[in-house]
């Protein structure tokens, strides 16, 4: 469900090592769809996009930062730039798929489709 590396060591030192941060999630299943919840404070519906294609879900927010002259930071912890995600889901219902944003939370929800089907014997 959950996209893997084959190089978890390497991944998780460039991951620290640069200044790209990805944003936390949680992945969940009930019965009949796959959950994604996203932690995106700070960023409007607009700078986010969701697509998934050929099993893959990914979900992207960008915000762009206006350079000031008149500001001398002292600290700069807050980053405006480019963060994406991507998870790997199987049978999925496309024209089912939502997604909702509330209080910096987008929620993402992925129906299961019907793949069983059940043929009784004459």
């Amino acid at each position: 469900m959950i996209q893997t590396t084959n190089n978890l060591p390497q991944d998780l030192l460039n991951n620290l090592l640069s200044d790209h941060h990805e944003f936390k999630v949680n992945v969940y299943q009930s019965d009949n769809q796959y959950t994604v919840e996203a932690e995106l404070p700070g960023y409007q519906k607009e700078q986010i996009s969701i697509n998934y294609e050929e099993k893959t879900l990914t979900i992207t927010a960008k915000q762009s930062e206006t350079e000031t002259s008149e500001v001398t930071y002292l600290t700069k912890e807050r980053m405006k730039d480019e963060q994406s995600r991507q998870f790997i889901f199987k049978n999925i219902d496309t024209n089912g798929i939502k997604a909702s944003m509330h209080d910096g939370i987008l929620s993402v929800t992925l129906p299961i489709k019907q793949t069983k089907t059940q043929i009784s014997i004459d």
